[in-house]
């Protein structure tokens, strides 16, 4: 089995060095590398996890309006959101919970303090350059919060070159219009990549039988840099941020006394002529990387996570309000890699955070820490690996907490490799769960315990040539889900099986890949299915290229779901189609248009909440060779 140089793992489990990465094609062959799994950088084949990767090349190809559209109908993965366009979104991964499943922007933990859940809808498409996402238990390496897996986001970057620029301009449906410029290069020693994008749109009316029937808008700006820099001691130091801000509109009514000598008139007073929310999402990074050794290195990192948001209602018989809530989360990360032997790699370090609550809600708790420290261990005895990893977090609120996993794989044959593993999981009770006031409706509950889970899994992955099939069977139990309302509780246990079938394969100027999810979710107190998770799922994504022209089509399709705990609200299965197309007019200029939900299914992901139909974008993009 290759073995990947204890230098360039470091490199790449911290971003600036994944430009360099190769990556020759979507059937992601043995030289398709990933640093999310272990946080050793390994191939894909190699690693001992169900990893699904999407580089800048397919994120091109497919044209997505939103980070969610990259996601949704992957192995394992499931969205579900009150409307498309900046609004709420769920990113559910085998079928847990979606604030079970965290997200890293170039090694930054994100995630609302308050909600536990990540801001996935105001992701900038254009400026991520790779995703990686890691299906099954990470909080052994990770911590809190990766109990269904881990999606890391890298930024775009530069590599060494002389500057060159890129741009777009773009528009189409719903008055829709987006544009953006960069600039990447660098040197022997420095490397840089700084860019802006803005998107914006009017929407469509995202519920019916709620607030006006006017559309609702979304805006967001954003800005992403990266900067890394190598002393002549071999010292680097680097750092990256990712920064997004704008507005989304939302359908809201204002409830009050209708008759205020009446104490039980208590009812719909009519829409407000205004409702959004004015937000902030930022990932701040700046670090140290130290090469102590020929055999270890060292690196020392701050960070800073930002999930703000201004929820603001405008006219209406009260008057409107603003409910602020901002939350902020400081890190500090010490890593060490550690090449033991020629087939044996150690990771060790500590994780440092603290949670930061303000806002105009008055929490009975507005700040806790959690300090965790990790081991991971991989080692090569012949055709068989072994992966160990331990992690004990001692966080404010509930104390201390130890998690494992333990994962073995042989290569059976050149082609096929064969995968087990076991690990356990937890998930801190948020702000909201534990610590907001009693307002009648809802009320946090101080004495709630941490969700926990043990997983099983069984994996086999065959890959020859451009030609790839990975397919996995798991079990998931979580015990002390959180649930409930107006106050929320623990319940027993939810036990959650599944089957994931991924392939890809180019055949001349084809290019496919494929995905398809079995699920069977369910609450084993009440025997009901949890809620949202579909039983079926399935991506087919296919290109065919002709010189200049390029064509595609996206086809997705879902069972029928719940919408609720107790299963009596049902979601209509669906299946949609979407076409793309592109041409390069000059070596630098490419001219490409989609067109989403082609045959204008109705359908929702969340009930009460409308999505797209059938709508057209053209993009004009520039790229300096």
């Amino acid at each position: 089995m290759k073995r990947t140089a204890l230098s360039t793992a470091i490199l790449l489990a911290t971003g600036p060095a994944l430009a360099d990465t190769p990556n020759t094609n979507d059937a992601q062959t043995l030289e398709t590398v990933q640093v999310t799994a272990s946080r050793i950088a390994q191939t894909v084949d190699e690693t001992l996890a169900s990893v699904t990767i999407i580089d800048r090349e397919e994120i091109e190809r497919l044209q997505p309006q939103q980070f969610t559209d990259l996601l949704d109908g992957r192995a394992g993965v499931s969205v579900s959101g009150a409307g498309p366009f900046g609004k709420q979104s769920s990113v559910r991964v085998r079928g847990t919970e979606s604030d079970h499943h965290l997200l890293l922007i170039d090694g930054v933990r994100m995630g609302s303090a308050t909600t536990g859940g990540a801001s996935w809808r105001f992701l900038p498409p254009e400026e991520i350059e790779r995703v990686e996402i890691v299906r099954g238990p990470r909080t052994s390496i990770y911590g809190s919060d990766a109990i269904g897996g881990v999606t890391q986001i890298f930024a775009r970057e530069g590599r060494e070159g002389p500057p060159k620029v890129n741009a777009f301009v773009g528009g189409g449906s719903f008055d829709t219009w987006e544009t953006g410029v960069g600039v990447a290069g660098g040197t022997e020693n420095t490397n840089y990549s700084f860019s802006v994008s803005h998107f914006e749109t009017d929407g469509i009316n995202v519920q019916d039988d709620v607030g006006d029937d006017d559309p609702d808008g979304y805006k967001n700006t954003s800005l992403a840099g990266k900067l890394s820099h190598r002393l002549p001691n071999g010292i680097e130091l680097f750092g990256n941020m990712l920064y997004s801000e704008g507005r989304s509109e939302y359908d809201a009514d204002e409830f009050g006394l209708v008759d205020p000598a009446d104490p039980d008139s208590f009812g719909r007073l009519g829409p407000y002529d205004r409702a959004y929310t004015d937000f902030v999402h930022a990932a701040l990074r700046a670090g140290v990387r130290i090469p102590v050794t020929a055999r270890w290195d060292s690196e020392v990192t701050l960070g800073q996570s930002r999930d703000e948001s201004d929820d603001v209602t405008e006219g209406g018989v009260l008057g409107g309000s603003i409910d602020r809530f901002d939350t902020r989360r400081n890190q500090l990360t010490w890593r060490n890699d550690l090449r033991l032997g020629d087939r044996t790699d150690l990771v060790a370090g500590v994780d440092a955070y603290e949670d930061q609550v303000d806002g105009t809600t008055d929490y009975d708790e507005d700040s806790r820490y959690n300090v965790g420290v990790y081991s991971v261990l991989r080692t090569e005895l012949g055709n068989h690996d072994l992966e160990a990893s331990l992690r004990y977090d001692d966080n404010e609120q509930f104390g201390a907490k130890t998690t494992g996993q333990i994962a073995w794989g042989m290569q059976a044959t050149d082609a096929l490799r064969l995968r087990a593993s076991y690990g356990t999981a937890f998930k801190a009770p948020t702000f909201n769960d534990l610590y907001f006031p009693d307002v009648g409706f809802f009320r946090g509950n101080p004495d709630l315990n941490p969700e926990e889970s043990e997983t099983y899994e069984l994996g086999a992955r065959y890959s020859a040539g451009h030609t790839y099939v990975d397919v996995a069977v798991f079990e998931a139990r979580v015990d002390n889900l959180i649930t409930g309302s107006p106050l929320p509780e623990n319940i027993e246990e939810a036990r959650i099986r599944g089957l994931e079938i991924e392939g890809g394969h180019e055949f001349g100027p084809w290019n496919s890949r494929a995905s398809m999810t079995l699920l069977d979710a369910e609450n084993r107190e009440t025997g009901k299915e949890l809620s949202r998770r579909a039983p079926v799922s399935a991506r087919l994504d296919l290109d065919r290229e002709f010189g200049r022209f390029s064509v595609g089509a996206t086809a997705i399709a879902k069972s029928r779901s719940y919408d609720d705990t107790g299963n009596n609200d049902r979601l209509s299965g669906y299946g949609l189609l979407n076409l793309r197309a592109s041409y390069q007019i000059h070596r630098e200029w490419q001219l490409r248009a989609t067109v989403s939900n082609v045959l204008d299914k109705d359908y929702e992901t969340q009930g009460g909440y409308n999505q797209p139909g059938r709508a057209a974008f053209v993009k004009l993009r520039y790229q300096q060779r």
